[in-house]
C-alpha cells in the first residue's frame, strides 16, 4: 500500500512514517499542501493522511484541489481541533475520516486498516 503523510510538524511526519513502514506500508510525505499536491500528480497513493492546519494551504484547500486533479485516494485528515462542522466538509469533499490530535498510534493505524477494507 502507497501512503503519503502530510503534515507540517517533522516530527510527526517521522513517527508517522515509522509506524506505517513497519506495517509494510510504502510512505512518503509532505511538509505542506502544495509540495503533497505535485507528490500527487506524479504518484497514485492509496491512502493520504492530510493535516488540517498547515501555512500556505489547509488540508481542505489540498482537499479540494485533489479533486480537481481527479486524484481519489482515500483520506483521513488529522487535526488537533475538534470541530464538527469542519469533519463534516472534509467527508462531503470525499475524506473516509477525521482523527482528532493527539491519537493513539494504534488507533491511527486500525482507523487506516478500516478505510482500506472498506
Amino acid at each position: 500500500m502507497k501512503m503519503l503523510c502530510v503534515d507540517d510538524d517533522d516530527d510527526l511526519r517521522r513517527e508517522l512514517e515509522l509506524l506505517f513502514k513497519a506495517e509494510d506500508f510504502e510512505v512518503d510525505s509532505a511538509s505542506n499542501g502544495p509540495k503533497a499536491l505535485e507528490m500527487m500528480k506524479n504518484k497514485a497513493y492509496d491512502i493520504v493522511l492530510l493535516d488540517m492546519k498547515m501555512p500556505e494551504m489547509d488540508g481542505m484547500t489540498v482537499l479540494k484541489e485533489m479533486r480537481k486533479l481527479n486524484v481519489f485516494p482515500h483520506v483521513i485528515m488529522l487535526t488537533a481541533v475538534n470541530d464538527v462542522s469542519t469533519a463534516l466538509e472534509c467527508i462531503k469533499l470525499g475524506a473516509k475520516d477525521y482523527i482528532q490530535k493527539p491519537y493513539e498510534p494504534e488507533e491511527l493505524l486500525h482507523v487506516v486498516i478500516k478505510v482500506l477494507s472498506s
